[in-house]
C-alpha cells in the first residue's frame, strides 16, 4: 500500500502532481492499448454477422461505444480492461435485445474464432460473462510489448438512436424502457453514451479527482498485488452492482 500512504502525505495543493506522477497513464502507454483494441472495433463493423434462428441473416453493427474508464478519460496507469457496448441492427426494441441477446453472444463468439486479427493477437479465455446484463470477455495482447488487454463486448438496443443528444431525451424513450420491465441494469448499456459523456466532457480537475477517489477505494478495499477480477468492475459501470463481497475494479467506478 505504498501509494496509497504516499497519497495520505500529499498535501491538498499538490494532488495534481501526485496523479500525474502516479496515477495518469503515459500518452505512448495508453495509445498501445488502444491500438490493440481497434483490431477489435475493426472487427465488429466489418464483420457480417449471420444470424442465428431468430435473428435477421445480416446482423450489422451499427455503432461500437468505449465505455468505462477509457471512454470517459478517467483511466489509471496500467489498466488494460476495456469495455465495448456493441449497438446492432437486429434489435429494434428493449424487448427484442432482451429475446435475441444471448443468440447475438453467441454469433459473436463463433465469428471471432475466425478472425485472424484477432487470432494473431493471442486471443484466449473468450467466454460469456455472467450477471447482468451479459457480455463476451476475452484477452488480447498489445503488438509491441506483448502484455494482455481484457475486452468486454456487450450487445445493446440503440434507444437513443442515431445520435447521442446532450439534450434532455424525448420522454417515450423512459416510457418504452419501463414498459420493457427488464431486470434493473440489463438495458443500461443503451444508456452508455450518455454515462460516458457525463464524464468525458467534464474539467480535467474533476477527472483527477475521479482517479483519486478510484485509487483510493481500490488501495483501501483490494491491497496487493493480485488485481480485481474486471467483469466485476463492469457490472456497476453497466449500471448494476455487484454481488456482496465481490471485487469492483477500477473500471467500475464513478462510472
Amino acid at each position: 500500500m505504498a501509494l496509497a500512504q504516499e497519497l495520505y502525505s500529499f498535501p491538498a495543493s499538490k494532488l495534481d502532481s501526485f496523479v500525474a506522477q502516479w496515477l495518469q497513464p503515459t500518452r505512448e502507454w495508453k495509445e498501445e492499448v488502444l491500438d490493440t483494441v481497434r483490431a477489435v472495433e475493426e472487427f465488429l463493423r466489418q464483420e457480417n454477422f449471420q444470424g442465428e434462428r431468430g435473428l435477421p441473416r445480416d446482423v450489422r453493427v451499427l455503432k461500437v461505444v468505449k465505455v468505462g474508464c477509457f471512454g470517459n478519460g478517467t483511466v489509471l496507469r496500467s489498466t488494460t480492461d476495456v469495455e465495448l457496448v456493441v449497438f446492432l441492427s437486429c434489435f429494434h426494441s428493449f424487448q427484442e435485445e432482451a429475446k435475441h441477446h444471448q443468440a447475438v453472444l453467441r454469433t459473436i463468439q463463433k465469428r471471432m474464432y475466425y478472425c485472424q486479427e484477432l487470432l494473431d493477437l493471442g486471443l484466449s479465455n473468450l467466454g460469456v460473462t455472467e450477471g447482468v446484463p451479459t457480455g463476451l470477455i476475452f484477452t488480447i495482447r498489445t503488438r509491441e510489448t506483448w502484455e494482455p488487454v481484457t475486452v468486454t463486448i456487450v450487445p445493446a438496443y440503440r434507444a437513443l438512436g442515431p445520435s447521442c443528444p446532450n439534450a434532455q431525451l424525448p420522454a417515450e424513450v423512459y416510457v418504452n424502457l419501463i414498459k420493457a420491465n427488464g431486470y434493473p441494469g440489463s438495458f443500461s448499456p443503451s444508456f452508455s453514451e450518455l454515462q460516458r459523456n457525463f464524464v468525458k466532457h467534464r474539467p480535467t480537475k474533476l477527472k483527477s479527482f475521479l482517479r483519486l477517489v478510484k485509487h483510493w477505494y481500490q488501495q483501501t478495499h483490494h491491497p496487493g498485488p493480485s488485481r480485481p477480477h474486471p467483469q466485476c468492475g463492469r457490472r456497476v459501470q453497466m449500471g448494476h452492482s455487484c454481488s456482496a463481497g465481490q471485487p469492483v475494479s477500477e473500471t467500475g467506478l464513478l462510472l
